[in-house]
């Protein structure tokens, strides 16, 4: 089973992403960037949705350092409550993968999942 980090600052967020995903991905979830790089450096998920607005380490930041990471595997997908273009160019040239907006449609998160990691 696939494994997938969630990483927002919102736990009711959160608990949806996990009721959302349960039954077809095994789903770790953390609240800040910076909890988000000590999982990574300890186990190593298919897939990370990262949301971008987190106070302390946001998710460009987050994003950055997870670059840093030479055994990295996984693919980043933003979650994000603000359209702007310049942080979707800015994403995709960190290789963010996909955008899913918030709030997020259950069918369509799980639709853009499938099509990264199966």
């Amino acid at each position: 089973m696939n494994t997938i980090l969630a990483v927002d600052d919102n736990p009711a967020n959160l608990t949806l992403v996990r009721e959302t995903l349960r039954d077809r991905y095994k789903v770790n979830v953390v609240t800040s960037g910076e909890q988000a790089l000590r999982y990574v450096s300890i186990k190593k998920p298919d897939l990370i949705l990262l949301d971008i607005c987190m106070p302390g380490m946001d998710g460009l930041t987050t994003l950055r350092e997870l670059n840093k990471i030479e055994d990295r595997t996984w693919k980043v997908v933003i979650l994000t409550a603000v359209a702007d273009s310049e942080i979707e160019s800015e994403s995709r040239g960190l290789g963010a993968v996909g955008f899913i907006a918030k709030p997020f449609v259950p069918e369509e998160m799980i639709r853009t999942i499938e099509e990264l990691i199966g």
